[in-house]
Order: C-alpha cells, then structure tokens, then sequence
C-alpha cells in the first residue's frame, strides 16, 4: 500500500494558487509549489497524477474565486453596468488571476455568440433588457459592446499601460452603458 499523503490536496491547491496570484500560472510546476510547502515533489505526485490535473484544478477554484468576487459586486439595479465596473475591479486587484482567466488563452476559440450564449451572462442580458425597453436581440448587443469596452480597459490595466482611478471607470463604464444604449436604441427604429 502506498504511503498515505501528509500534504492535503487542499494545501497543495493553495500554493499553486499563492503562486499564480503573486507570479502567474507560469509560475506553477512541482518544485515551486514543493518549495511552498517545504516538502519534496513527491507528496504531490501521490495526490496529483501529474501538473496538468492540478493546473486543471486550480483554474476552477480560480474560477469560484471569481465569480464569488463578481456576485459581490453585481446588482440588479443595472447588472450589465455593474458587471463591467467589476470586471475591471478584478483586473486592477487581482492581476496575475485575471491574465490566467482571460489574457492566457483560456477563452481561445469561443465566439462572441458563445459568450452571449454562456449561462453566467443571461442574468445581465435580461436585466440589460428589463431597464432598457430594449429587444432581446439588442440587450445582446449591449452586452456585447460592454464587455467588449470593459475587457479593453480591464487588458490596459493588467499590462500596466493606463492608471485610472476607481472612480474614472465608473464614470467611463456608465457613459459608454449610456451611449451604447442610445445608439442601438436608435438602429433599432431604423
């Protein structure tokens, strides 16, 4: 019988995460994390089958962690408008996790239908639509173009190219829901 693990799964976990958090994904192989815990790389190999399975693992609870640290800060009031301010928030707070989640291919090959269409942005589609009279169809494209606006400044931010201040994005975010609202609103009649 093989020796039963002293380091938990949960401890090995959190040290990949502490590393990604502090240095990125790149950052996690067998002997930093082995490092962490002041183990040899073994007792990772006896919970782990290999560092894939664990870079698996970690993008989930990243993912948890995000979403947790998004539903805090999202309301009904405007969910679209508080999603954006939000994502940026996590982008400035948490760069090594955002570049992991969002700038390291993990969204390679997904279509802006496929992000209309995931589950976790409808609540902010039918909202979107609720305080805009807008169509479904419509709501949509807000979406779209709010994301998209949010996702450029969230990327300026983690690769340190622009400073704004907390309270400069909300005014940005606000004005470009307001215009972009506008604007469709107005194609719609058309």
């Amino acid at each position: 019988m093989p020796p039963k693990p002293t380091i938990s799964k949960e401890a090995i976990l959190n040290a990949a995460i502490s590393l990604v958090r502090e240095q990125g994904m790149e950052s996690v192989n067998a002997r930093s994390i082995a490092f962490l815990l002041n183990c040899s790389t073994k007792p990772l190999f006896r919970v782990y089958e290999n560092m894939e399975e664990l870079k698996q693992d970690v993008i989930v609870q990243l993912d948890i962690y995000y979403n947790s640290f998004m539903e805090d800060r999202m309301n009904d009031k405007n969910r679209l408008l508080t999603q954006g301010i939000a994502y940026i928030e996590f982008a400035r707070q948490e760069k090594n996790i955002f570049n992991t989640l969002f700038m390291n291919k993990n969204c390679a090959g997904k279509s802006i239908e496929e992000i209309l269409d995931a589950d976790w942005n409808q609540s902010s589609i039918m909202n979107a639509k609720e305080i805009t009279g807008l169509s479904l169809e419509n709501a949509r494209s807000l979406f779209r173009d709010v994301w998209l606006y949010s996702h450029g400044i969230a990327t300026q931010i983690v690769s340190d190219d622009i400073n704004l201040p907390h309270e400069e994005v909300v005014q940005l975010i606000k004005n470009a829901f307001k215009r972009f609202s506008i604007v469709i609103k107005e194609n719609e009649y058309e």
